[in-house]
């Protein structure tokens, strides 16, 4: 995976100091409503400012930065560059492949774009190439201006290459927030900001991330995965339901329970379910953690990126496997369920859900699964997913839970 980033860099001058710049990224995140925390343990956001003393410019990245055109980087970058009457470059990079700066000053004047590598499928070039603007900027014009005409490898590459005449570190160019990598940490400012929606005092809600149409099969991780839509909570049950677990005819073994992904190493906690009788005298396997932490759920005013990546972070499950008689594998039911407000916060997994029966399901899936091997008739993977209808208890004498 290549590097992505969106990022601003400002040249310094005499007009302010890094507490004016400060000031200024403040008021900019309150007027959009965002609170200051003190830590990061409950930051929607964070806003990163590296002050390098050998640099001629300070390196400000946010989550709030999302850089695909010179809209964009417009709307960020030329109120600084009015506010301080200095240079601004909003650069950016998308996954390795494509890079640009834009340079903005002298109250509008100065409008240089450079750019490298091709934009992904769909995605259109922002703009031209305009080298001349960047004279202001450089120590050596001929030699920036070849560099830019460079093919590289990395799109990054580029932007590195030409820190030296911007007279800029060339760690600088490739700041992000949260990553502090190469970067001394003593020219470092972090501050954090949450963005209040008032669903923080709401009941959990869980809802699963990304639901899997493939059945389960013997030996085979499968993994079902929440997050939070409602407010933070405390507590967490996994449940598996069906009547295989009465007769034994099915083993759940390996179970896992994981949670943090944003942090360097995921927690993945093996977990041991016990047999339990509902109310209505149907057998169950449990797992529960009463001290489990629910994160609230994501804000959706955050910029569209970072409410991907904060989804994807406070996402949490159970991985497991299953073993035993394949023919009842389409009724294992997944449930994960918030110990608060458990009867409307729980959501649930089985593979036939969408499709109302589970004769329904295989059928579909054979007609989807047909249709792709007639396009890719040699597709291994394809043949190894398609189903036989024969395979399943699908009708009610033979233990079908239509």
């Amino acid at each position: 995976m290549g590097m992505f980033f969106s990022n601003i860099h400002i040249k310094k001058n005499e007009s302010f100091s890094k507490d004016d710049l400060l000031f200024m990224m403040k008021e900019n995140l309150f007027s959009k409503g965002y609170k200051q925390l003190n830590d990061s343990e409950d930051a929607d956001v964070e806003l990163m400012i590296y002050y390098p003393q050998d640099s001629d410019w300070i390196s400000v990245a946010s989550d709030i930065y999302y850089f695909s055109n010179d809209h964009d980087t417009e709307a960020v970058a030329r109120p600084i560059s009015d506010k301080f009457n200095t240079y601004v470059i909003a650069a950016a990079c998308i996954d390795s492949d494509y890079a640009f700066m834009h340079l903005i000053g002298n109250e509008g004047k100065i409008d240089g774009w450079i750019n490298s590598g091709k934009p992904y499928d769909g995605m259109k070039i922002p703009r031209r190439t305009k080298t001349a603007p960047w004279n202001d900027v450089v120590s050596d014009f001929d030699k920036f201006k070849a560099l830019t005409k460079e093919k590289y490898i990395f799109a990054e590459e580029m932007l590195t290459n030409l820190s030296e005449y911007l007279g800029m570190k060339p760690e600088q160019c490739l700041i992000e927030a949260g990553n502090t990598e190469n970067i001394d940490e003593k020219q470092v400012s972090r501050l954090f900001f949450t963005l209040s929606d008032g669903i923080k005092n709401e009941p959990p809600k869980l809802k699963i991330t990304r639901f899997d149409l493939t059945a389960c099969v013997p030996n085979k991780n499968k993994v079902v995965f929440v997050n939070n839509k409602g407010g933070r909570s405390k507590g967490v049950a996994v449940m598996f339901t069906g009547d295989y677990i009465e007769n034994g005819e099915v083993e759940i073994y390996d179970t896992t329970f994981e949670s943090d992904f944003g942090s360097e190493k995921r927690k993945a906690v093996p977990i041991v379910f016990e047999k339990k009788k509902t109310q209505d005298g149907k057998t169950v396997l449990w797992w529960e953690d009463k001290n489990f932490q629910i994160p609230p759920a994501v804000n959706t005013s955050l910029p569209v990126t970072k409410q991907e990546q904060l989804e994807w972070e406070k996402e949490f499950g159970v991985r497991f496997f299953v073993r035993g008689n394949e023919r009842k594998f389409l009724d294992i039911k997944v449930f994960i369920i918030p110990l608060k407000n458990y009867q409307n916060g729980a959501d649930c997994w089985y593979v036939y859900k969408r499709f109302g029966t589970k004769r329904k399901y295989v059928e579909n899936m054979i007609e989807r699964t047909n249709e792709m091997l007639s396009h890719y008739p040699k597709d291994e993977v394809l043949k190894r997913i398609e189903l036989n209808p024969h395979m399943y208890s699908l009708d009610p004498n033979k233990y079908d839970l239509d």
